[in-house]
């Protein structure tokens, strides 16, 4: 069975296949709005899955969804991953991958969360909390 090494969002992020991870602003876990709804231009959703030697071979379905503070879904992906052509012994392959989530709509403040699931099998939440700002924006008069 896959596990999930980690995942975190970042304001942007880049994975080079087989190698390292470029990640630039990591660690987000709130989002501040003046005004709902809120599209945010862009983070990304940043992990690593290690998988066993002996399941270089095989798929591996991974779902990712996010859920706002209701439980409603926003958007989902769904794809299968795979080691196929790695060989190592005695050690995981870590597959390094960089989701990009591009003008993410928000309908109100609150907690919402990323959920992994790897073979049907949940693996992590990464929560993201929208709130709202209150005041005139930066440079406004008044």
């Amino acid at each position: 069975m896959p596990k999930l090494d980690f995942a975190f969002l970042a304001d942007a992020a880049e994975a080079e296949p087989g190698r390292k991870l470029y990640v630039l602003g990591g660690g987000i876990d709130s989002i501040n709005t003046r005004t709902f709804p809120a599209v945010h231009p862009h983070m990304s959703l940043v992990l690593r899955v290690l998988i066993h030697p002996m399941e270089t071979d095989e798929d591996h379905a991974i779902e990712i969804r996010l859920i706002d503070s209701d439980g409603g879904e926003l958007a989902r992906i769904d794809g299968n991953i795979n080691a196929r052509g790695t060989t190592t012994t005695g050690r995981d392959i870590s597959m390094n991958m960089v989701i990009n989530m591009v003008n993410t709509r928000f309908e109100h403040a609150g907690d919402y969360s990323i959920e992994i699931m790897i073979d049907g099998e949940h693996h992590k939440s990464v929560p993201l909390r929208l709130n709202q700002m209150q005041g005139p924006p930066p440079g406004h008069p008044g």
